[in-house]
């Protein structure tokens, strides 16, 4: 047993309330929280009736004890790239991102020995965290950019937002991508005037024999970069995280892991629209329902609605500021609607919870059309327990939120976007309209258990800053935000702890610091309904430290 004392217990069940101490049993199970008399009491009678338990007390060096977060949405598979992938977040030329990408390869010696190897080496050279607004062209890089690095070595650079991608001429040889290969549903392959595809590719579908083929051949195992997967994680003070778009692949490497005791977090899957979701749950059924089996269990299908409106992809009711798309651009649907039906049809009839990705407000329009048919059309008794989640609401409007609190459905709101792409939404969509993107306010008056996320690895698992973000809605450039959307901080801590575990259908278990869940904690440097909310402070909410994640009574991370 444990018993932790000497800290600023934050155990999120009301703004006020706090205790003097917490103790832990055996199983890692909260069994009291009070005084410290009454938890050494509580100990003693427990060490009464289980005479060989020892009993250790923590000292927390009055620093703040919480929940621990609970993560909304994200894709952990996309961890891998923190440690196999160059980092082009800092480039704000194309010739940063040939510098980076090169500099990256030579110190894999990856120019030296495989400039000239056929791919079975296993070796593709991928760029990451690039966006396409920070740099000088405006424009993400071309085949011809990339083939300065090396028209040998296969080159993929992946945008920010997730929703395109730039190749080399090598990359599209090897996996097939020529003039005469068709766009697909809801993609596009970008061209030159030949006709001939330039190596940018729009969209998840366009992007998908790209990510195919890098599963097939790139040369990595999943189970040596877990762990480092996992400290990204917990040390954000993240004890349940989620991956929310998991290829059949994935889900196998996933149960793998989970078969050889690899994780010590609390992983939840979603495989994703346009793989094998039927042959997933069937050949891994083990791991298919509300209980964990070693840490690792499924939580139901992943739809996509749209693109990202960084990216100008979104699908909008209204049309975009003028572009190169041409007049009355609103984006588009990345999904055809009838087998957006059938998919969303088949989760409610098994049981399942949906997430679909809508940025966009026609996206989210779409998304609670077809939820709403497929509701109808299911004979699940028990449909409307499953609380279906819209991924995003970048541009969800409030009477979409008064729709969603009629189907059960919850907002998982990306609000880190008022920060990161507030400017560029600005100019994408003009200030009315991006003044209230994240509309948290509307959420929280209407009662709906809204959560924040931040689909790293678009950005770190920093849910803090999220927090951070619905309490200021400001720009990197300074602008601000329709205030009247702002939540308080604790509201906000709420949306990483309390609804979330209600997301998850995890709340008898997790979310707070109550006698009878789960003991997910997380020990931090600072109060956080005492941080500064200015951006650069040192004592900002958006860099509080955490110093300790402890999942289920055990230690699971720890600042060195």
């Amino acid at each position: 047993m444990e018993l932790y004392a000497n800290a600023r217990f934050l155990p999120m069940t009301g703004e006020h309330d706090t205790f003097e101490a917490m103790l832990v049993d055996g199983t890692g199970t909260i069994a009291f929280t009070g005084s410290l008399e009454d938890a050494r009491a509580h100990a003693n009678h427990l060490r009464d009736t289980t005479p060989d338990t020892a009993l250790r007390e923590i000292d927390c060096g009055g620093y703040t004890v919480m929940p621990g977060l609970i993560d909304p949405h994200s894709h952990f598979s996309g961890a891998t790239q923190y440690f196999t992938a160059a980092d082009l977040s800092g480039a704000r030329d194309f010739d940063d991102v040939i510098r980076l990408l090169g500099e990256f390869a030579q110190r894999h010696h990856w120019m030296e020995r495989h400039g000239h190897t056929p791919v079975d080496t296993g070796v593709i050279l991928i760029g990451v965290g690039l966006d396409d607004n920070e740099l000088t062209e405006g424009r993400m890089p071309d085949r011809r950019v990339l083939d300065r690095v090396s028209d040998t070595l296969p080159i993929v650079v992946n945008h920010v937002s997730g929703h395109n991608l730039s190749c080399n001429s090598r990359m599209l040889e090897l996996v097939g991508i020529t003039a005469q290969t068709p766009d697909p549903t809801g993609g596009r392959y970008l061209r030159d005037s030949s006709g001939a595809p330039d190596g940018r590719c729009v969209e998840p579908p366009a992007m998908s024999p790209i990510f195919t083929f890098i599963q097939v051949h790139q040369r990595f195992e999943l189970r040596d970069l877990l762990g480092d997967m996992q400290d990204l994680y917990a040390s954000n003070g993240i004890t349940t995280l989620q991956d929310g778009a998991t290829t059949a692949h994935d889900a196998a490497r996933f149960a793998d892991a989970a078969e050889h005791g690899d994780l010590r977090l609390d992983l939840v899957s979603y495989p994703m629209f346009g793989e094998d979701v039927d042959g997933v749950f069937r050949n891994y059924a083990r791991f298919d329902g509300p209980t964990y089996r070693n840490h690792f269990r499924f939580g139901g299908r992943k739809l996509f609605m749209d693109g990202s409106p960084q990216a100008r992809t979104a699908w909008l009711s209204e049309p975009y500021t003028p572009g190169p798309e041409g007049e009355g651009y609103r984006g588009h649907a990345t999904v055809d609607m009838d087998a957006a039906y059938r998919f969303a049809l088949a989760a409610i009839d098994e049981g399942h919870q949906l997430l679909c990705h809508c940025n966009g407000d026609a996206a989210s329009d779409a998304y609670l059309d077809l939820y709403e048919r497929a509701l109808r059309d299911s004979t699940n008794p028990d449909k409307r327990r499953l609380r279906p989640v819209m991924v995003h609401c970048q541009f969800a409007r409030r009477d979409q939120y008064e729709r969603m609190r009629g189907l059960g459905m919850i907002p998982s709101i990306f609000v880190a976007h008022t920060w990161y792409w507030g400017d560029i939404h600005i100019a994408n969509m003009g200030m009315d309209r991006a003044a209230e993107i994240s509309r948290v306010r509307d959420a929280l008056d209407l009662g709906l258990p809204f959560t924040f996320h931040t689909d790293s690895p678009v950005i770190e698992p920093n849910l803090f800053e999220s927090v951070w973000c619905a309490a200021t809605r400001v720009t990197k450039g300074g602008v601000q935000l329709d205030p009247a959307q702002r939540v308080g901080v604790y509201e906000g801590l709420k949306a990483i702890t309390v609804n979330a575990a209600h997301q998850y259908g995890e709340e008898s278990t997790k979310g707070t610091l109550t006698p009878g869940k789960l003991a997910d904690l997380v020990i931090l440097d600072r109060d956080p309904l005492a941080c500064s909310l200015s951006p650069d402070s040192p004592d900002s909410l958006r860099r509080i430290g955490v110093l300790a994640t402890i999942k289920t009574g055990k230690l699971a991370w720890q600042r060195q």
